[in-house]
């Protein structure tokens, strides 16, 4: 299957045009050259099907090595986590590898694996969780057994919560320490509102009030088979279907009904305005602008994909071009059409320069960005990012976990299995006049969030010369 896989990459850089001329006659001059189109890629179809309990298990064989992966998509996430107890999740998917289960105490547990050279995860991030086993393949049988009986039983022992707590305090405490993340955590709480499923955080208060029993019921709620989405890729036979069916068909169903999708309600054109975060220790300044986003099953996400990176995504984008290149302003600088899955994801342009010409840089990127949607793009720009996309495309097959996880995302959150050759398709059809449209439609700089962080008595004039301003508090709560 490996073999398979690299002969289709392969042949997707050489006959796709990266270094063959489809002549036979050698160019003179590299401006000559000629390139064939690209071939559709046939990425190997998985075994799919779902188990009596509503467990979708996806599987595919890949003989190259003798190792076997298995890797479970669970629905459950810190969005569905109560606010005044932040970080629940994260705590959950941590105690449930480092607590072990009813038979496994988790401190053997790592000296079994150690000794198997086997490696089991599990982690639960905003919206999703995961559980992964990579082993032998003579040991998949034992692998399949751990991994079942930490989804279904783990024991979640005091001693480990209290760990994963004192983790969580520890960066809480160290959160101010690095202004990058600063500016992206308040700019989300600002966009998205500071109790938002989306950008909420944890305390020493949402820390000190969760209890063993709250990481119980979390896990009764959300880890049931209906929520689970299976992956199994390596190196097995016709034999592994029954086995998954043995190991994780007897996991009765939960029965609780699948969990909304939260609702991004932040109304971020009320948010709109100048924001500033003045911290004395830093001779360097962050700047970050920008506004909600869409979703990726938006007709126009391929115009406003290729629309982001000719605006800000690589060195060749005007931002980099001509905020950082052509004027000195940035150390580094960018923009992001980050489109959700389920929800509306969030657009922002950044970058950070020298205190002394913070404002300067805050009115180059809002230029660039008028400049943009005013003017459009040229032919050039267009072709350049769309053969970046398109010549990259092989490799999103590179390998067969990638396949099978994608495969797995698409499941879960409920587009088709064949959207990355959609997304492919779609792409070579945006034109120019697509481009133009979406920035002119989608980007609302007069209704933008824009924050700075910095040493503000350092700055080149006062924000409040560009608008009226706002400060934000980022002092830590202290702890009770």
């Amino acid at each position: 299957m490996k073999k398979a896989l690299f002969a289709t990459v392969l042949t997707l850089v050489t006959l796709g045009g990266i270094g063959l001329q489809a002549q036979n006659k050698p160019a003179e001059h590299y401006q000559d050259l000629t390139y064939s189109s690209l071939h559709k890629i046939q990425p190997p179809k998985p075994d799919r099907l779902v188990l009596p309990n509503g467990m979708t298990v996806y599987l595919v064989q890949d003989h190259e090595l003798p190792m076997i992966t298995v890797s479970a998509l669970i629905r459950v996430g810190s969005r569905w986590e109560p606010v005044d107890k932040a970080g629940l999740a994260d705590i959950v998917g941590t105690v449930m590898r480092t607590g072990g289960t009813a038979t496994r105490n988790g401190d053997k547990l790592d000296e079994e694996l150690d000794r198997l050279g086997a490696e089991v995860e599990t982690g639960i991030g905003e919206d999703s969780g995961g559980a992964t086993v990579s082993v032998l393949k003579e040991d998949i049988n034992l692998g399949l057994d751990i991994l079942a009986d930490l989804l279904q039983h783990p024991a979640f022992p005091q001693d480990k919560i209290e760990l994963a707590k004192i983790a969580h305090r520890d960066s809480i405490a160290r959160r101010n320490d690095f202004p990058s993340g600063i500016v992206g955590r308040e700019f989300r709480r600002i966009l998205l509102g500071k109790d938002s499923p989306y950008a909420h955080q944890t305390e020493y208060a949402t820390i000190d009030a969760i209890a063993r029993d709250d990481l119980v019921a979390f896990h009764r709620q959300y880890f049931q088979p209906e929520n689970v989405i299976l992956g199994v890729w390596g190196d097995f036979g016709t034999e592994m279907r029954a086995r998954i069916e043995t190991v994780f068909g007897s996991w009765p169903k939960g029965g609780h009904p699948r969990p909304p999708v939260p609702e991004v309600a932040s109304d971020w054109k009320k948010c709109a305005g100048l924001y500033q975060i003045n911290k004395e220790d830093v001779n360097q300044s962050w700047v970050m602008m920008g506004q909600l986003a869409g979703r990726r099953d938006n007709p126009d996400y391929y115009a406003l994909d290729l629309m982001n990176q000719i605006l800000g995504d690589g060195f060749a984008s005007r931002l980099f071009s001509r905020v950082r290149s052509a004027q000195g302003l940035a150390y580094a600088i960018g923009s992001s059409w980050a489109a959700g899955w389920d929800r509306p994801g969030v657009f922002t342009a950044s970058g950070h320069t020298k205190s002394e010409t913070t404002t300067k840089i805050l009115a180059s990127i809002k230029t660039e960005i008028g400049t943009f949607i005013e003017g459009g793009v040229s032919d050039e720009e267009l072709q350049r990012v769309k053969d970046a996309t398109l010549k990259g495309f092989a490799f999103e097959f590179d390998s067969t976990g990638k396949i099978v996880e994608r495969l797995m995302r698409y499941d879960y959150y409920g587009y088709p299995s064949d959207y990355l050759q959609r997304y492919q398709e779609n792409i070579g059809k945006v034109t120019r006049q697509d481009v133009a449209r979406v920035a002119k439609q989608y980007l609302k700089p007069e209704q933008f969030v824009v924050l700075v962080l910095g040493n503000t008595k350092d700055f080149d004039r006062p924000l409040a010369s560009v608008g009226a301003v706002k400060d934000v508090d980022i002092t830590i709560p202290k702890p009770k």
